[in-house]
């Protein structure tokens, strides 16, 4: 049923899903008891990153003309929201979804130096929230050796915007009186905390979503014989995120992005697959897992 309704992108795909993503994200935060409505910000962003992530998918064709992502990534996405702990960490994972973008689009040769200007200030934006997500400076650095590694000017890029960043939050500091700049230096621990890894609900929800990713990535990566010449680099760079996520849920415990990795390769799995019943199961296998654990 799933399969024959998501096998074409339609109007009707997004206005379902976003509603989906909307409603129960918004009661969710609405009624819990450390949220509630000064948080409405949190559904409205997870609505703008279903879109952001789909805006990926289709404009770079990472997946056939089709809404499989669409859903499985709007499933995923609400037990992101679920069983992260941290808002901070979401909106950096916003924020690290915008740099995906631009990185990807890099492929297309055009306006590189503003892509590289554009994915780094959003990753330094992030830091801001959430220190560890300088992590992903590492893509964009594996992302320059992709496009145009010779080419001197395209590494003082990143350094470039993280001053412009850096900059512009001690103005910011200094007229406000706040510390957000002292604060993103001072976020990172260096020891890994392992009062994050009890064994728990969250836990086991946020290391089965890094597994997959990790694994995803990694079939990613050594499987470059079986991907166009053309496809190569955009899914390098899908690879390496996906690597870069896991190494953040190790540190951070959190796993929310490894999420569109895992939406990605996952709607790539089930176009592929000549089986109706595995395509079946493998669209309401996200539903009901997001059922399950909104109740749980």
């Amino acid at each position: 049923m799933l399969t024959s309704f998501f096998k074409t992108s339609k109007p009707i795909h997004y206005i379902i899903t976003l509603l989906m993503v909307g409603i129960i994200t918004g009661y969710f935060v609405v009624s819990h008891p450390h949220l509630g409505w000064r948080f409405i910000w949190i559904p409205l962003a997870t609505i703008v990153s279903v879109a952001v992530f789909q805006f990926i998918t289709l404009k770079n064709d990472l997946t056939q003309s089709s809404s499989y992502s669409l859903w499985v990534y709007s499933c995923l996405i609400i037990i992101g929201i679920i069983y992260t702990t941290d808002n901070f960490s979401f909106v950096a994972f916003l924020l690290s979804l915008l740099a995906l973008r631009r990185l990807i689009s890099m492929r297309s040769g055009s306006g590189l130096v503003k892509k590289i200007f554009d994915a780094s200030f959003w990753i330094a934006v992030a830091t801001l929230f959430y220190s560890w997500s300088s992590l992903f400076f590492i893509v964009i650095f594996l992302s320059i050796v992709i496009y145009s590694f010779k080419n001197l000017k395209y590494w003082t890029i990143p350094f470039i915007a993280v001053c412009c960043v850096a900059i512009l939050t001690f103005t910011l500091d200094q007229l406000s009186g706040t510390n957000h700049l002292f604060n993103a230096l001072t976020g990172y621990d260096h020891r890994v905390d392992l009062e994050t890894f009890k064994i728990s609900l969250s836990f086991i929800v946020s290391s089965i979503i890094a597994v997959l990713g990790f694994l995803f990535a990694l079939i990613t990566l050594f499987g470059f014989p079986n991907i166009s010449l053309s496809a190569r680099s955009r899914f390098s760079i899908l690879g390496f995120t996906g690597i870069c996520s896991s190494i953040f849920m190790i540190i951070s415990g959190i796993a929310i992005f490894t999420i569109p990795i895992v939406a990605i390769f996952l709607s790539r799995l089930i176009q592929e697959t000549a089986n109706k019943a595995l395509k079946e199961t493998l669209l309401w296998l996200p539903f009901i897992s997001m059922l399950i654990l909104l109740f749980l």
